[in-house]
């Protein structure tokens, strides 16, 4: 998985942890400890403001642990992970979609941070930005989350059964290692049966690199099942990647079905995870995908 993803799903769950007071330490424990900061310089928050017919950034938080701070001083009441794709993109006589994408900065579809407050919705977005690619302790991304939208409409939704992402994401997993091994790719076809493994564990934390995604207890069984499943499980990415792979004739069009489902299941996997651990109904983005 993406750190962009995973710093994504970290702040969503801390910050959720922090603002309903279930886990008063998340802010001074979280930042700059949790896994998904190991390699960012910084990491802070900005508004948009409008200025000579375009757009100025300002100051909202220098870092997570402000941000949290200021999110229950505005009485913000939930954090929802939402995920948006984008239309397939026409490159030459082939059709380029987000997963194909994903290993690039800024690749792979849209993942936004919504804010529920009594005004309405805030929406945050990050950019991921290089800095010093010297620096000694590798510290070399520069983070900073934009608050694209404010005071948009909370709209409630139908909640997301995580059984039944999990029944979809069981049978996706086991065709999938199935054809992986078939073609005699035996790496991969490990990393599905790992993922199927994860559904079912009793230790969701065993052999996943994030083991902090959420503060301990914050998230159903259930739900840390579904992350270390996406952790495990996810192959796409750029040279060397699942994605690099290509077959002859049915087998390749057998490799793209698979892929794209198991791609579109993961990152459903990880909204409805993330989201399980808010205490509002699920709400319904103003925003549409890409495309």
């Amino acid at each position: 998985m993406q750190t962009t993803i995973a710093q994504a799903i970290a702040l969503t769950t801390h910050a959720n942890a922090f603002i309903s007071g279930s886990v008063p330490a998340a802010a001074t424990d979280f930042y700059p400890n949790n896994s998904t900061f190991a390699f960012c310089e910084q990491v802070r928050f900005v508004d948009l403001e409008p200025a000579g017919g375009g757009w100025t950034e300002t100051d909202y938080a220098s870092d997570p642990a402000a941000w949290f701070a200021r999110l229950k001083n505005s009485n913000a009441r939930s954090l929802r992970l939402h995920y948006g794709s984008r239309e397939p993109q026409n490159l030459g006589d082939r059709k380029v979609t987000d997963r194909m994408l994903v290993g690039f900065v800024g690749g792979g579809g849209r993942w936004l941070i919504e804010v529920a407050t009594p005004a309405g919705s805030d929406y945050w977005e990050a950019r991921w930005e290089v800095g010093d690619q010297n620096r000694v302790d590798k510290k070399i991304w520069r983070v900073t989350y934009v608050r694209v939208e404010r005071n948009r409409p909370t709209v409630p939704s139908r909640t997301s059964d995580t059984a039944a992402v999990k029944e979809r994401l069981t049978q996706t997993l086991k065709a999938t290692s199935a054809f992986a091994r078939d073609q005699k790719v035996d790496e991969f076809a490990s990393a599905f049966d790992r993922g199927l493994a994860h559904l079912s564990s009793s230790n969701s934390s065993e052999g996943v690199y994030h083991t902090d995604l959420a503060p301990r207890g914050a998230l159903p069984p259930e739900a840390s099942r579904l992350l270390a499943t996406a952790q495990v499980a996810w192959v796409f990415g750029g040279m060397g990647s699942w994605n690099d792979l290509g077959f002859d004739g049915e087998d390749q069009a057998t490799y793209d079905r698979l892929s794209e489902q198991l791609f579109r299941l993961l990152n459903e996997a990880i909204v409805v995870a993330t989201n399980s651990g808010s205490s509002a109904e699920k709400p319904k983005p103003w925003w549409k995908p890409w495309g």
